[in-house]
């Protein structure tokens, strides 16, 4: 980084000086000529010749700054009082370099204005350029220049500056739930809030959405700097009143501070925006400063990325299937799908793995689509001969409340032919929590289609029973780690029997997963369980050897 912008701005205040005195000694120069020059021997011609340059020399001076007009009307001024004193003798040969000079006076005085004009407007269009509408605050734009002006700055003060990336914890709720027009009021206020606690130190930013940036510079130390971050995350916290009603809203930020972390703009910004990241994975609403074994987490997560990517292309992602059984009769009832993805070395990579980076990037829509094509036409043949049946796939959260999702079933449905009665779509709690209202309207309609919902990994999100009262489920599915402590004591037993009887209550079907010992299958059976899968009686298996447990069924 440089300070080429500083220096350029020198030279072109120089070079205005410059060119105004150069300006200035030629009009001088020509009133001189026509001064001392007898007016019976210059003839009018060249007499008018010379009045005129002397405007275009002005408006020259003009045109180069506000100090150039200053000098230029002066010029002109001092040009035309002696015309005019030799005009009021009665020497009527001095009368067209008066009014000459009256026109330029009048010409000058014209631009100058037009160019105030123009300037105005200029400044105008740089706020609109450089400032968010809706909050007033500086913009991305503004970020940048601010950044680069305390780099170039710190080079003779060796100061340091901070940037913290702020985003808004789950406010697609408000959007959601009571509008548009209210989450930009929850905005505005926010950008209120902030700017009654901002110091000549700080430049608040909205970046666009919920996202803000924060430069904070000249803090003294690290812990009055936590201090002054937490402020600003505390503000957000405050109550908000809409529509008669209290909203509470909580924020991440993440932090970089230049130079430790980085001396350009845009690394500081992406080590911001990769703490903020991790300050929501930790669980929201809290601050997390930037280290580089963030670094290395984003560039493994870039290259699963790319194997997913590359996935997708090449057709090469794989199915196995987990069987589910009846816990009484142990019937086969139908099988989970599950994904599988290996790396260029043939290495597998776990779905903990990939799956999470999968819903950060939006390949997971794609994935999603992958899964259910390909399940749906490795069943087809089966389902028709055994009409009982059940295919179940996981569908991502950010899938189902995509605006595609319906779409994307209908014409999966359509292109392979399977019967919508065999098809199960199994959702996690993180649904109903991102927008409860949409994820019951897509449930219902999937319920028109004959499709079966089971909820998933139950127990371990934020449950509800409001949710559970309202949402058309079919299948409540126990998390695998309920059941591995389920003969630990009389507590873990009796949490998982009221499980089981609250779904009974909601009259769903109850499945438990990760069932891989008799102890476990046999308490389970007591409780009531209606179905199992597990290591127990299945693992996770190819599809040749999943037509053979079909078979034997």
């Amino acid at each position: 980084m440089t300070n080429t912008p500083v220096v350029n701005k020198k030279n072109k205040k120089r070079s205005e000086i410059f060119g105004i005195i150069a300006l200035s000694t030629l009009f001088i120069a020509f009133s001189v000529i026509q001064d001392i020059v007898r007016i019976d021997i210059m003839p009018d011609s060249l007499r008018g010749v010379l009045s005129s340059m002397q405007i275009l020399l002005a408006m020259s001076m003009v045109v180069i700054s506000v100090t150039g007009y200053r000098v230029a009307i002066i010029l002109m001024i001092l040009s035309f009082i002696p015309r005019f004193i030799m005009l009021l003798n009665n020497n009527n040969s001095v009368l067209p370099g008066v009014s000459i000079s009256i026109v330029g006076i009048a010409t000058i005085l014209i631009v100058h204005l037009y160019l105030v004009s123009l300037e105005k407007k200029e400044r105008e269009l740089f706020a609109l350029a450089h400032t968010d509408a809706l909050t007033d605050l500086p913009n991305r734009r503004s970020l940048k220049q601010k950044m680069l002006s305390l780099i170039s700055n710190s080079r003779n003060s060796n100061g340091r500056f901070a940037v913290a990336m702020i985003d808004l914890d789950n406010f697609k709720n408000i959007n959601d739930t009571i509008g548009h027009d209210w989450g930009d009021k929850v905005l505005s206020e926010i950008a209120v809030r902030w700017k009654s606690i901002v110091t000549e130190n700080d430049y608040i930013c909205r970046l666009g959405g919920d996202d803000f940036a924060l430069v904070v510079n000249n803090y003294k130390s690290l812990e009055e700097l936590d201090n002054h971050l937490h402020q600003f995350l505390d503000k957000v916290m405050e109550k908000f009143i809409l529509k008669g009603k209290d909203y509470f809203v909580t924020a991440s930020m993440g932090v970089s501070i230049f130079p430790n972390d980085s001396n350009e703009t845009s690394q500081l910004l992406k080590y911001a925006d990769m703490a903020m990241f991790v300050a929501k994975n930790q669980g929201k609403k809290r601050l997390v400063y930037f280290d580089n074994m963030m670094n290395d987490a984003v560039e493994n997560n870039v290259e699963v990325e790319h194997v997913i990517r590359r996935a997708l292309e090449t057709d090469t992602f794989r199915l196995v299937y987990q069987p589910q059984f009846d816990i009484k009769t142990k019937k086969l009832r139908g099988f989970e799908t599950l994904i599988r993805l290996s790396d260029s070395e043939g290495k597998q990579v776990s779905p903990a793995d990939f799956v999470p980076i999968a819903e950060k990037s939006s390949l997971i829509i794609d994935v999603d689509k992958w899964v259910l094509r390909h399940a749906m036409m490795d069943f087809l043949p089966f389902v028709e001969k055994i009409p009982e049946m059940i295919l179940s796939v996981n569908i991502s959260a950010n899938h189902i409340l995509d605006d595609s999702f319906i779409g994307d079933i209908d014409r999966i449905l359509e292109d392979t032919h399977f019967p919508e009665k065999n098809l199960e779509i199994e959702l996690t709690e993180s649904v109903f929590v991102n927008s409860l209202e949409r994820a019951k309207t897509i449930m219902e309609k999937l319920k028109d289609r004959g499709i079966k919902i089971a909820l998933d990994d139950f127990g371990t999100g934020y449950s509800s029973l409001s949710y559970m009262r309202d949402l058309p489920f079919d299948l409540l599915k126990i998390d695998k780690s309920f059941v591995d402590t389920i003969n630990d004591g009389p507590k873990e037993e009796s949490f998982v029997a009221a499980i089981i009887s609250l779904g009974k209550v909601m009259q769903f079907d109850i499945i438990s997963e990760g069932v891989e010992e008799q102890n476990q299958l046999d308490v389970l059976k007591k409780l009531g369980c209606d179905f199992v899968q597990g290591y127990i009686w299945g693992k996770p298996l190819s599809l040749d050897r999943a037509i053979e447990v079909m078979a034997q069924n």
